[in-house]
């Protein structure tokens, strides 16, 4: 009996990514950023086919058929080594006919049969080895589609009719369908496809790749399907590319660590209690006390790891900036040491970053404010006006905020390693800067109450002050302006 390791096919499969389009569907996104270098929590997306070339289906010859911002690919993928494969680059100058010409483009290259995955559909345990017990070489092509419950998904891609399994007809973006079968971007082809290609394209200028298999089948090509197993999503626009996150999140959450990052001013006298209620939760690989270097806490007394920060790190952000970098989880969460934030919540958190790449805890909402707490008043009204002012000035991010200097929040480590170049601030405005920068970088931010019991003292004294609110707008506003001017 065959293995994926010992395919009963004759052939070992050329693999052909064509990533030569514009991303139209993905704008804004795609304006900087190629659609196939886009991140799903921590890889490039086409890093991802990749892999699934290589270790699910035995690859170890890659096209990739590049045009609008191909240079960016050509930088990140190099000549393949890197990954285990080599990578050959085509360039692709005509980029209105088509995918099916980049794949016409590759000929030069192929000599046998190859497998076509497109660079902009994510796969999440997927089953791609068994393609290689599966009988492609007796086909002109293979097309791999799944069972889905929702007919829009069939309408935005192509439908599949079939008996057993011969594909009987294919029909690009239906108007209606007919089953639950969703045709996908992956396709097994003989070479003996080029010459049809060829054929098409003298006739026509662009050429529908899935409507040219369609009259194959029609003059009694033999087209074959192959059902796929595991999540797939195509990411062409926000939503998809945030579901893909959310797929390949849950998926794995349960094997990702956490680290808890608790914030001191060095002088807190219940850091024991709240370094005992966080541990309650058994949630946390890591709990790690930030300390300055000038502390009075008897850290000898304490059963937790303790970061001290050097005498030169002094301020509220260089000093959180200096604690997170030293965290090794694959989630980090922050709080303070007074225990302002209940651990109860940190479900919450957790919860919400399956959805996001980042989720802040506000003080805002009144009934979960503690009678007496320091965030009532003209305080909660500070920190909105600035939350509101943040939402305002980066409008088209879709944040909604109220309150972005809460440092109570979760993020995963592959967010904070991505905006880590841009945070510089070092006072208290480095909270409203994480925000910022996640937002310039796309991601997605969303903000949830909390309870709050306000306990500390030295950050009343250090923080709830005029100062610090003339600080955090003046900040919002300079990088703001400094955006507009840069664009210009």
């Amino acid at each position: 009996m065959s293995t994926p390791d010992q395919p009963n096919n004759n052939t070992q499969l050329v693999g052909l990514i064509p990533a030569a389009g514009k991303g139209m569907r993905a704008r804004p996104y795609t304006h900087e950023i190629h659609k196939g270098l886009f991140d799903i929590n921590g890889r490039p997306n086409m890093e991802r086919i990749i892999t699934i070339m290589r270790d699910e289906l035995k690859i170890k010859e890659i096209v990739i058929v590049v045009g609008y911002l191909g240079d960016s690919i050509k930088q990140h993928f190099g000549d393949g080594s890197h990954y285990g494969v080599a990578i050959t680059y085509i360039d692709n100058t005509d980029l209105e006919r088509g995918w099916a010409w980049s794949v016409l483009l590759a000929e030069p290259h192929i000599d046998r049969h190859f497998c076509v995955m497109l660079c902009d559909e994510c796969y999440i345990s997927s089953n791609h080895c068994e393609l290689l017990r599966f009988p492609y070489t007796e086909h002109l092509a293979v097309c791999a589609g799944m069972h889905v419950d929702d007919a829009l998904l069939i309408k935005k891609n192509y439908a599949i009719e079939k008996q057993q399994q011969n594909i009987t007809a294919l029909i690009e973006k239906p108007q209606s369908v007919s089953n639950d079968l969703m045709g996908s971007g992956t396709f097994v082809f003989s070479p003996q496809l080029f010459a049809i290609l060829k054929q098409a394209f003298a006739d026509s200028k662009t050429v529908d790749l899935v409507s040219l298999l369609n009259e194959q089948i029609s003059q009694q090509q033999s087209v074959a399907f192959f059902e796929l197993a595991g999540t797939y999503v195509n990411i062409n626009d926000r939503d998809s590319l945030q579901l893909a996150k959310y797929h390949d999140r849950i998926n794995q959450f349960s094997s990702y660590t956490s680290s808890l990052l608790i914030f001191s001013e060095g002088n807190e006298q219940q850091v024991a209690f709240t370094v005992d209620r966080y541990r309650e939760l058994k949630q946390f690989e890591q709990i790690a006390l930030l300390l300055p270097h000038n502390h009075s806490i008897d850290t000898q007394q304490l059963d937790v790891e303790c970061i001290v920060c050097p005498p030169e790190v002094t301020q509220f952000g260089e000093r959180l900036h200096y604690g997170l970098a030293r965290l090794t989880g694959d989630i980090f969460v922050m709080t303070e040491a007074d225990y302002s934030f209940p651990g109860r919540d940190v479900e919450k958190l957790l919860s919400y970053l399956k959805e996001a790449d980042m989720v802040v805890g506000t003080r805002t909402t009144r009934q979960l404010i503690e009678q007496g707490s320091t965030m009532r008043g003209v305080v909660r009204a500070a920190h909105t006006a600035l939350g509101m002012l943040l939402e305002l000035l980066w409008w088209k991010r879709e944040g909604r905020f109220t309150d972005v200097g809460c440092t109570f929040r979760a993020l995963w480590k592959t967010t904070y390693e991505e905006l880590d170049p841009s945070l510089t601030s070092k006072g208290p405005e480095f909270l409203a800067e994480m925000v910022i920068a996640s937002l310039n970088k796309r991601q997605r931010v969303l903000e949830i109450p909390v309870n709050y019991f306000n306990r500390s003292q030295s950050q009343n004294r250090s923080y709830r002050n005029v100062a610090t609110f003339m600080r955090v707008l003046l900040f919002i506003m300079k990088t703001r302006c400094r955006q507009i001017f840069k664009k210009r």
